[in-house]
């Protein structure tokens, strides 16, 4: 099983990474978190530590954050896309603009096309990795209901677009979700046909995730804009033990009917390091390709770059 590592501490922590130490500990990959509002000044530093992760011969993997925020799960991540063009914002079930970008909203997708070709052609990357692409929802306030929702609604169900979550509603947000996949796996793809397309939805475990639009793991895989799923496993999970989760595994069968990677994502600072072999325990009883593990900075916070490194040749043996 492959092993990767996230780095999400943005541009003022790259110089403190250490890709010789990481290379030799055995893993495979790193996963950069990209930070659209940190992009516009700092691109080239950016691309230049890219370069020196191929040269190490770690494959790198590229997640976009901020853009509009339809991919970003925290809130607190600033997107300068958000305040200049709040006309293509989300529209929820009570009228409010949300502060997520409209799939739909074909404004924001020729920006988000345009952004997303420019990064894959400034990063020598081997992908990029689509983090928890949703709609808006809380509290059963839903969205959207902006007029170009309203039009694809009523295009595909000859039915103007209800007020409630309907089956029908919670299709059409799979299907608008699955269709953005698409227009960002042909943004990078236009650059170099080479590049993998790797979505994360939202936690399984999540009480909301069914509402996200990107809840169902079967049409994510099927579509054409996926080459790989990645599991995003919470600190904490009742049973990392045998994977007999009923939900990784029918998410896990899903991917594999289908033919593509399984990747399983911690989100977790590993208090105790024998934590990890409990992970990849799980990871391969689930039939993952990748464990990556979130993130560097905590890590060695935690450990220190030494005992980090130790353990994570432990987990690539």
């Amino acid at each position: 099983m492959d092993i990767g590592l996230a780095i999400t501490g943005g541009i003022k922590s790259l110089a403190n990474i250490n890709l010789t130490a990481l290379a030799r500990s055995g893993i495979t990959s790193l996963l950069i978190g990209c930070y659209e509002d940190e992009l516009r000044w700092e691109a080239e530093r950016l691309a230049a530590f890219v370069r020196d992760v191929r040269r190490h011969d770690l494959a790198c993997y590229v997640i976009p954050w901020g853009y509009g925020r339809l991919l970003d799960p925290d809130p607190s991540i600033p997107s300068l896309y958000t305040h200049t063009w709040p006309q293509t914002l989300q529209i929820d079930s009570r009228g409010r603009r949300c502060p997520k970008a409209c799939p739909n909203d074909p404004r924001y997708l020729e920006w988000f096309t345009s952004s997303i070709r420019t990064l894959a052609w400034l990063m020598e990357a081997n992908g990029f990795v689509w983090d928890e692409p949703s709609f808006y929802y809380s509290r059963g306030t839903w969205s959207c209901r902006c007029a170009y929702c309203q039009r694809l609604f009523q295009g595909t169900y000859d039915t103007a677009l209800p007020k409630r979550l309907t089956p029908e509603v919670l299709a059409f947000r799979r299907q608008s979700v699955a269709m953005f996949l698409l227009a960002a796996r042909a943004a990078i793809q236009a650059v170099d046909r080479r590049l993998h397309s790797i979505v994360m939805p939202p936690p399984l475990s999540s009480p909301t995730a069914r509402y996200s639009g990107a809840d169902d793991w079967g049409l994510l895989a099927d579509s054409a804009a996926v080459d790989a799923v990645s599991l995003l496993v919470l600190e904490g999970n009742a049973d990392l033990q045998a994977g007999s989760n009923a939900l990784y595994s029918d998410a896990a069968s899903a991917v594999a009917a289908r033919g593509k990677q399984l990747w399983v994502w911690i989100a977790s600072d590993l208090d105790d390091p024998q934590s990890l072999g409990d992970y990849h325990r799980l990871a391969t009883s689930l039939g993952a390709q990748r464990l990556v593990i979130a993130d560097y900075e905590s890590l060695v916070d935690r450990h220190g770059l030494s005992q980090m490194t130790k353990l994570l040749a432990r987990l690539a043996q």
